[in-house]
């Protein structure tokens, strides 16, 4: 599916949203450009679910500081039982990987 997400080699965009969905279920595009530096979270999202990855999108609004709106999206990784199997392997096995870490 996606490259190896256990190497201390430099990770892709991929490897490096799903893992942080992984620990901490959800991302959103300004979160991710101000961690990771990535100016286009939708393409990473999209890349994600077309290799079977159950990511929701949750519209937010809120106001800015003229009291304008501004619209973004929260991408929440879906419950590990509405994954398909070879993800809710992928899932496990990092999980399992980060505890024998600790």
């Amino acid at each position: 599916m996606i490259g190896n997400i256990y190497s201390n080699s430099r990770m892709s965009q991929e490897d490096t949203v799903l893992l942080h969905l992984i620990n901490n279920e959800k991302i959103n595009n300004n979160e991710c450009k101000e961690k990771y530096g990535f100016k286009h979270l939708p393409s990473v999202i999209r890349y994600l679910r077309n290799r079977g990855m159950k990511i929701l999108s949750e519209p937010r609004c809120e106001k800015n500081e003229s009291g304008g709106h501004i619209y973004s999206v929260d991408y929440i990784l879906a419950p590990l039982k509405e994954q398909p199997p070879k993800i809710q392997q992928i899932i496990n096995g990092y999980k399992n990987n980060c505890k024998a870490h600790l």
